[in-house]
C-alpha cells in the first residue's frame, strides 16, 4: 500500500502545488548510497546462491558448530505457502490503497482522537507509586535495608531448595587431603576480613586490610596452580588501591557509628548464616562429579590456538568474541567516568584530622627519583609479560595493567603538569586504537573466508633469535593491551586531576 501510494503520487498524480520550496535533483553523492542498496537488492534477489550463500554458510557453521545443513537458495521454489502468503500481502496492500480515502476519514473521525500516551503514562505513574509505597514500607531508601531483605529472601529460597529432592548435600567426589598451609591461609583470610570489618570506621586501616586480603588471595591462586589469576589479582589490586587512595582524599578519615548494637547483632547473625549457606552450596557443587568444557580447552589449546597457556588461548581465541565485548564495555565505562568527572569540583580537606596543614613537599625527591628509574623497567616487564602470554602466564590484560600502573606512578610522584609534558598521548585515543585493532583482527579472518576472530599460527626462524611461534591472536591481544592501558589512565588521571580544582576550596572541619 505504501509503495503504490508513493509511485502514484510521485509519477502519476500530476505536479504538486503549494510547496514551500521548489523540488530539484539531489547531488550525485546523495544518490550513490541509494543506488548501492538498489543494486544489492537486485543482485541478491537474482543470484542468491552466489552472493548470500557463502555468508550464510560461515554464519550457520559458526553458530551450529557442525556441518552445514541442506538448504536451497533460488529465485523460484514453485507454488508453496510462502508464495501464497506473499500474494495475500500484495492483494491486501492493493485493497488498502484503493480504500485509502475511506480509511483516512475513519482515522480522522475516530483514531486521531485516541492518544496512547495518556493510558501509558497513567499506568507508569501507578507503577511508580506502587514501587514507592513498597520501598518506603521495607527498605525506606536505605541500601543496608535493601541488602538485608535481599539476603533474607535468598536464604529462604536456598532452604526451600535444600528441602526438595532426594540428593544429599555432599556428593560422592573424593576430598583432597587437608594441609596445614591451606588452613593457615584460610585462617589469615578470615582474621584479616574480620579486622577490615571491625575497623571500617577508619578508612585507611580498612584499605590496608583489603590490600592484605587481595595479596593472600593471589597466594591462594599460586598454591592451586593458577599463576595467570595470581598475576591478574596482583595487578588489579594495585590499580584498585590507587583508585581508592585517590577517592579517599575527598572523604573523611573516620566515619561515625550509625548502627545500634541491636542492628549490628542482626546484621552479623544474618551474615554468618549467609556465609554458611554459600559455603554449603559451594561444597555441594564441588563434591559432585560433573563434566566441564575445560577438558576441551586443555586438549585443543595447542592444536587449535597455538599456545600452551590455556587461559590466554581461551581469552584471545576460543572466547575471543567475549573478550571483545568485555574490552568494549571497559572502554565505555572509562569514557563514561571521564565524562562524569569532566567538570566536577569536589570539596577537599585543606588540613588533616588534627588540624595540621598538608605537607608543602607534594612530590618527595626520593619518590621522584625511584619512579623515574623504575619506569623503563616496569614498561620492559609489561612488554615481556605481553609477549610471553600465549605460552606462559601473562597476556595483554595483565601487561596493560602493569604498563598503566607504571605511567600512573609518574603522575603520583612527579605531578600532573610534569608528567603531561612528557607523556603527550591521549588515553582516549589509545582506547580507540585498541578497539580498532581488536576488531580489525576479527574482520581480517572474515575477509579470508573464516569465522570472525578465527586465529592462525605458524613457526618462524630468525637469525640469532632462532625458531619461535607467532600467532595472529597477538594482534587481538595488542588491542586488549591498549584498551586496558587507555582505560586505566583515563580513569585514574581524571580522578587525580580533580585535586587541581579542589586545593583552593576551603572547608569547615567535619563538613567534608
Amino acid at each position: 500500500a505504501y509503495s503504490l501510494r508513493f509511485i502514484h503520487d510521485v509519477f502519476f498524480n500530476g505536479k504538486t502545488k503549494d510547496l514551500p520550496k521548489t523540488p530539484h535533483e539531489p547531488p550525485r553523492f546523495m544518490k550513490i548510497p541509494v543506488d548501492i542498496l538498489v543494486v544489492l537488492c537486485l543482485v541478491v534477489g537474482i543470484i542468491p546462491a552466489i552472493t548470500v550463500a557463502p555468508l550464510l554458510a560461515v554464519a550457520v557453521t559458526s553458530s551450529l558448530q557442525d556441518t552445514l545443513p541442506k538448504y536451497s537458495l533460488a529465485i523460484w521454489h514453485g507454488f508453496n505457502l510462502p508464495l501464497m502468503m506473499s500474494l495475500a500481502a500484495f492483494i491486501g496492500g492493493i485493497f488498502v490503497y484503493l480504500k485509502r480515502e475511506r480509511l483516512f476519514k475513519f482515522y480522522d473521525k475516530y483514531i486521531d482522537r485516541i492518544d496512547a500516551r495518556v493510558p501509558y503514562h497513567y499506568i507508569l505513574d501507578k507503577v511508580f507509586a506502587l514501587a514507592l509505597i513498597v520501598t518506603q514500607k521495607f527498605d525506606k531508601g536505605s541500601l543496608q535495608n535493601m541488602i538485608f531483605y535481599f539476603i533474607v529472601v535468598s536464604i529462604g529460597f536456598g532452604l526451600i531448595g535444600f528441602g526438595y529432592g532426594n540428593q544429599t548435600l555432599i556428593g560422592s567426589r573424593a576430598f583432597l587431603e587437608v594441609d596445614w598451609i591451606s588452613i593457615i591461609i584460610v585462617g589469615i583470610v578470615i582474621a584479616t576480613t574480620l579486622f577490615t570489618v571491625l575497623g571500617h570506621h577508619k578508612r585507611f586501616i580498612s584499605l590496608g586490610g583489603l590490600s592484605a586480603i587481595g595479596l593472600i588471595v593471589a597466594l591462594i591462586f599460586i598454591k592451586f596452580s593458577a599463576p595467570d589469576l595470581a598475576l591478574t589479582q596482583l595487578s588489579v589490586e594495585v590499580v584498585t588501591i590507587i583508585l581508592i587512595l585517590l577517592a579517599l582524599y575527598y572523604l573523611p578519615q573516620k566515619t561515625p557509628r550509625e548502627s545500634t548494637n541491636k542492628k549490628l547483632f542482626a546484621d552479623g547473625t544474618l551474615s554468618i548464616i549467609a556465609g554458611i549457606g554459600i559455603g554449603l552450596l559451594t561444597l555441594g557443587m564441588l563434591s559432585r562429579e560433573h563434566t566441564t568444557i575445560g577438558d576441551y580447552f586443555l586438549a585443543n589449546a595447542v592444536s587449535g590456538g597455538g599456545g600452551t597457556n590455556v587461559v590466554n588461548v581461551i581469552l584471545v581465541d576460543f572466547r575471543g568474541f567475549d573478550t571483545l565485548g568485555e574490552i568494549s564495555v571497559l572502554a565505555i565505562a572509562a569514557l563514561g567516568i571521564f565524562a562524569m568527572l569532566q567538570n566536577l569540583k569536589l570539596y577537599a580537606p585543606t588540613k588533616d584530622e588534627n588540624g595540621f596543614a598538608w605537607s608543602t613537599d607534594k612530590h618527595p625527591q626520593i619518590m621522584q627519583t625511584l619512579t623515574r628509574l623504575l619506569l623503563p623497567l616496569m614498561l620492559l616487564v609489561a612488554v615481556y609479560i605481553f609477549l610471553r602470554g600465549h605460552n606462559m602466564p601473562g597476556g595483554g590484560f595483565i601487561a596493560g595493567l602493569i604498563a598503566g600502573v607504571a605511567l600512573i606512578v609518574q603522575y603520583l610522584a612527579n605531578g600532573i603538569a610534569w608528567t603531561k609534558e612528557r607523556i603527550k598521548f591521549d588515553p582516549q585515543i589509545i582506547i580507540a586504537i585498541g578497539l580498532l585493532i581488536a576488531t580489525l583482527t576479527g574482520v581480517a579472518s572474515m575477509l579470508l573466508g573464516y569465522p570472525f576472530l578465527t586465529s592462525a599460527f605458524t613457526h618462524l626462524h630468525w637469525p640469532i633469535v632462532g625458531d619461535f611461534e607467532i600467532a595472529s591472536a597477538i594482534a587481538f591481544d595488542l588491542g586488549v593491551f591498549l584498551v586496558v592501558v587507555g582505560a586505566t589512565m583515563t580513569i585514574l588521571v581524571r580522578l587525580g586531576k580533580l585535586s587541581l580544582h579542589s586545593h583552593n576550596i576551603s572547608d569547615t572541619k567535619g563538613d567534608i
